[in-house]
């Protein structure tokens, strides 16, 4: 009877450590970042979650397009300088959507679709944005002063 009570101590003991050392090995702004606590009060991931106050969901907004019918937009060229969220919904598998400037180089790709989201900083100057296969027939500018 000692014998296995001896045993079953070693082993939860072995598995303590073990889980300690799991746990040592994620960071905690790992832990943080990917972690949220849920309506039923336990913890775990929530890829989809924006915590109250986070700067990247407090930004002005910027809605931008790309799709098949040759269609390359942003939903203003002429801004302030300063932060921004800029959306790109890009529909199509034959063009992206491309911008490049001072201290920015965002794209989607040529080969993807889907829903494209950065936190861009925007400076004073002239940006770009191009769809990189059509360079010549696809593009514009966007003024910030």
């Amino acid at each position: 009877m000692k014998t296995a009570h001896v045993i079953v101590s070693a082993l939860a003991g072995a598995g303590l450590v073990a889980g300690s050392m799991a746990m040592a090995q994620a960071s905690p702004h790992e832990i943080v970042k990917h972690s949220a606590v849920h309506a039923n009060g336990l913890i775990g991931e929530d890829p989809t979650l924006v915590r109250s106050g986070d700067a990247f969901a407090a930004l002005t907004k910027l809605r931008g397009k790309v799709n098949d019918n040759r269609d390359l937009t942003l939903s203003s060229r002429t801004l302030s300088p300063g932060r921004y969220k800029i959306i790109i919904r890009d529909s199509t598998k034959r063009h992206n959507w491309h911008i490049f400037g001072t201290g920015v180089d965002k794209e989607t790709t040529v080969r993807g679709k889907g829903r494209w989201a950065w936190k861009v900083r925007l400076r004073s100057g002239t940006y770009t944005v191009v769809c990189d296969p059509h360079v010549k027939s696809m593009h514009f500018t966007v003024t910030v002063n």
